[in-house]
């Protein structure tokens, strides 16, 4: 009786897996598409952080000289 359910259950499973399958696939390349739309910013603004992070401290550090 129970190899019957298993057998009804595994093409079930498999189809389920096989839903979930594709909505990944377009998550992950949706996902991938918005990223490399912002990396260029991101970058920027890190590089900013950068530039003025270094502009603060130059006067802070001279003290020490």
């Amino acid at each position: 009786m129970s190899n019957a359910y298993f057998g009804a259950y595994m093409p079930a499973f498999d189809q389920l897996i096989a839903i979930n399958r594709g909505h990944f696939a377009v998550s992950v390349a949706d996902g991938r598409s918005t990223v490399t739309g912002l990396l260029p910013w991101t970058c920027g603004a890190l590089l900013a952080a950068l530039v003025l992070t270094v502009l603060g401290l130059r006067p802070r550090l001279a003290e020490f000289r």
